[in-house]
């Protein structure tokens, strides 16, 4: 997941990746962190680019801008990125709402205070709405049914779109997946979403539209254990979140 982090501190900036990495750990699977620091709201602004986070935390009291002022001038771009204030107080919280924010932190605060509050702020709806951006698209990962390689070209097949044909290698289109535990190799030049995975048989892998897409024989092993801690993970997840 890619997140920003606004903090005049190092030290807070820090931690909050730190727990945010350890988050995705121990609760998603392992899911790698993309994580930007800003040391500003006025910072943070003149760089930002809208529909390119997952979550932005915003410290409230900062030099030059507070939180809640840079949150009005991030709404006014991007209406639908999830906010999390980093607080002393709780004191502003009905002014966090105009904002639409989704939760916030209390310093000092504890692993578990950090747990409580993504959970709050429905992380898993917040995984649902990633996306990839390949040229001027933006791609929702769930939306991906497979990939290919087709020559110079990149093929995505797409439940509501249909299939997208884009001019970037195959290295570069798996490399942009590979941050999410749910896109698995199962030969080269051709990429599953297990989330949209019905089963697994001795030749194929069944989509949930009932696409087969056949996988390398001699991996058959390899690749069935990839799957099946991927449902393992799945449903600890559906305990957890």
């Amino acid at each position: 997941m890619k997140i920003a982090v606004i903090d005049d501190r190092e030290s807070c900036r820090e931690e909050i990746k730190n727990y945010f990495s350890r988050y995705l750990t121990e609760q998603c699977g392992g899911e790698k962190i993309q994580a930007e620091d800003f040391i500003s709201g006025e910072d943070f602004l003149y760089r930002f680019i809208p529909n390119s986070y997952d979550i932005i935390f915003i410290d409230q009291f900062m030099s030059g801008m507070t939180g809640i002022e840079t949150a009005r001038e991030i709404r006014k771009r991007d209406a639908l990125v999830s906010l999390i204030f980093v607080t002393t107080s709780r004191d502003f919280a009905i002014d966090s709402y105009g904002v639409q924010a989704c939760g916030y932190l209390v310093k000092p605060y504890t692993y578990q205070d950090f747990i409580n509050t993504l959970n709050a702020a429905r992380i898993e709806k917040i995984r649902r709405a990633r996306f990839i951006r390949i040229e001027q698209d933006s791609v929702l990962l769930r939306e991906i049914l497979w990939c290919d390689s087709d020559g110079h070209y990149s093929r995505i097949h797409s439940d509501r779109k249909g299939l997208i044909r884009y001019r970037l290698t195959f290295a570069e289109l798996a490399e942009k997946l590979s941050a999410y535990p749910q896109f698995l190799t199962c030969y080269k030049g051709c990429i599953i979403n297990l989330e949209r995975t019905d089963r697994m048989d001795d030749q194929n892998f069944v989509l949930d539209d009932g696409t087969p897409i056949p996988f390398a024989k001699r991996e058959r092993k390899k690749l069935a254990a990839a799957y099946h801690q991927y449902l393992f993970q799945r449903e600890r997840e559906d305990d957890l979140l």
